[in-house]
C-alpha cells in the first residue's frame, strides 16, 4: 500500500467511504453495472490509499464537499451512530474515521482492507 499523506478532503472522503461502505455496496448492487464497476474501482483505489474524491463525485453525481456530506447523509441507514465508551480508528491512519463500539465487544474492521481498527 502507498502511504503518502492524503490531503484533508481525501481523508474526509476516505473516512466517509469507510463509514458508509456497506450501505453503498447495497445501494450499488441494485444500480447499473457501470455504478457497480465504479464502486469496485473506488474500493481498489482506496485500499491503495490513492485519491478517491473525484471518483466518488462521479459515482454520486456530486462534487467536492457535497460528496462527503452526501455519503454521510443520503444513504439508507446513515446516521450518527451510537455513543459508547470504546472508540477505534483507521489501522494505518489513512483516514479520520472513528467507530464507536460496544465495550468489550468485537473489534471493528476496516471495510476496505479487512484489518482490525486500532483502539483510540
Amino acid at each position: 500500500m502507498e502511504h503518502g499523506p492524503p490531503d484533508t478532503a481525501e481523508r474526509l472522503a476516505l473516512a466517509a467511504l469507510c463509514d458508509e461502505l456497506r450501505e453503498l455496496r447495497r445501494e450499488c448492487a441494485v444500480q447499473t453495472e457501470e455504478k457497480r464497476l465504479l464502486l469496485s474501482r473506488i474500493e481498489a483505489e482506496a485500499r491503495e490509499r490513492r485519491p478517491i474524491l473525484a471518483l466518488l463525485d462521479q459515482l454520486l453525481g456530486t462534487s467536492g464537499a457535497d460528496t462527503v456530506r452526501g455519503l454521510s447523509s443520503s444513504l439508507p441507514g446513515a446516521g450518527s451512530g451510537r455513543a459508547d465508551e470504546e472508540t477505534f480508528a483507521c489501522p494505518d491512519g489513512a483516514c479520520d474515521r472513528v467507530v464507536h463500539a460496544v465495550p468489550a465487544g468485537p473489534i471493528p474492521r476496516c471495510e476496505l482492507t479487512g484489518l482490525p481498527l486500532i483502539s483510540r
